[in-house]
């Protein structure tokens, strides 16, 4: 009877581990599940995502392609107003030249003739006619002197070959050609070593010639003019400064100082035609440069340029 009751208890007990074991099955089973419908959730949000992200992939794509058409059609307008902005400039610079040169023959003539007449009749005419003649005389030479400054100004950009150019020796060519403005004015003219710079050679060598006659033309009655000129380096580019001890001027025109045929002084009491620093501005301009000034009524003027640093011809 024991070993009845006992055979009965090992198979009550096999009994609750086969469900035991049932039961672990079905929570693992469960637990797969779980695991596999969170895993089929975090793979839909996985390709929400990529499905978000594509269409914003190719939203940037059609905007930069937009861009790009919009870019060629703009670079293409940009190009044919350049090439008629080339084109234009040319033909201006053509018709300076034309007419400038054309206008100074019957000017030539003009001066020729009047002192011829005043040759041959001085003496014989009375002092009006004499007058007359004379205020002919010094309107042609006006003239003559504004042609030859709009032929200068209409060849600023004819040199296309750029140069390595000594300032030092440049300075000296350019205070020969001035010698006698120089000798009659007493002006003194001081410098630093300058430097060797790539540039223009003709366009360079009128700025010097002009920013320095403009020193000696603007002086003080009462005193000799003094002129300094020197050049530093100033990042990647070269800093040049033309200092005199002149009339000065007041900074309320230093803007109109820039511009093609303006005045600021009196035609009788200082000769010139209003180019001069419309061409220097365009010289340092053409070398990608700046020029502008410091200076104040009786106090003088200091002339700044600046010309690129570069080896590159």
């Amino acid at each position: 009877m024991e070993n009845a009751t006992t055979e009965i208890e090992n198979q009550l007990i096999s009994i609750e581990e086969t469900q035991r074991s049932i039961l672990d099955i079905l929570e693992d089973t469960e637990d797969e599940e779980n695991l596999l419908v969170n895993m089929q959730k975090a793979v839909m949000n996985i390709l929400e995502d990529f499905t978000y992200e594509k269409k914003i992939l190719e939203n940037t794509q059609t905007a930069l392609l937009n861009i790009l058409d919009d870019y060629s059609v703009e670079k293409e307008r940009i190009e044919k107003i350049n090439i008629k902005l080339i084109n234009s400039n040319k033909e201006i610079e053509q018709f300076a030249y034309i007419a400038s040169h054309d206008l100074q023959e019957p000017l030539k003539t003009l001066s020729n003739y009047v002192g011829l007449f005043l040759k041959k009749y001085k003496g014989s005419m009375d002092q009006d006619a004499e007058q007359y003649l004379a205020v002919i005389g010094r309107a042609t030479e006006r003239m003559q002197s504004l042609i030859k400054d709009l032929l200068d100004y209409s060849k600023t950009e004819n040199d296309k070959n750029k140069t390595a150019i000594d300032c030092n020796i440049l300075l000296t060519d350019v205070l020969n050609d001035l010698a006698i403005s120089i000798t009659e004015s007493k002006a003194e003219i001081h410098s630093e070593q300058l430097p060797v710079i790539i540039g223009y050679f003709t366009g360079i060598k009128s700025l010097f010639q002009n920013l320095i006659s403009n020193a000696i033309k603007f002086r003080k009655s009462d005193r000799n003019p003094i002129i300094n000129i020197t050049a530093e380096v100033k990042d990647n580019e070269w800093l040049f400064a033309v200092k005199d001890n002149g009339i000065g001027i007041d900074k309320k025109y230093y803007k109109k100082l820039f511009v093609v045929f303006q005045r600021l002084n009196n035609k009788d009491e200082y000769i010139g035609t209003g180019i001069g620093l419309a061409q220097c501005k365009k010289i340092v301009e053409l070398h990608r440069g700046k020029i502008w000034l410091e200076s104040a009524l009786e106090n003088g003027s200091t002339f700044y340029f600046t010309i690129p640093k570069t080896t590159t011809l």
